[in-house]
């Protein structure tokens, strides 16, 4: 599991609400060269294999993974000009 460090009390001063919450970790959503984005691909077959535009939402059920995760992938699919989506319906862009 996750360790925390305790609480600290600090004056008013330094922080908004008066303590000092510790530091955690940031983690940087940043792909690393060479490491494939498995969510990426597998929302992109399903939306190919699709005979109709399909909502994020109801993707993510049919992959059984979280919203979040498949929201972000067809951001990412849209920025490349793999996907469309128009009235918060999702398709594949096929190439010319």
């Amino acid at each position: 599991m996750h360790s925390v460090n305790p609480v600290t009390f600090t004056t008013p001063s330094e922080g908004g609400l008066g303590i000092k919450v510790p530091r955690q970790d940031v983690r940087h959503r940043v792909e690393i060269a060479g490491r494939p984005d498995w969510t990426g691909a597998r929302v992109r077959a399903a939306l190919a294999r699709a005979n109709q535009p399909l909502r994020a939402r109801a993707l993510a059920h049919i992959l059984g993974l979280p919203a979040v995760e498949v929201k972000a992938a067809l951001r990412r699919l849209q920025d490349l000009g793999a996907a469309a989506s128009h009235d918060r319906r999702w398709t594949a862009v096929t190439e010319p």
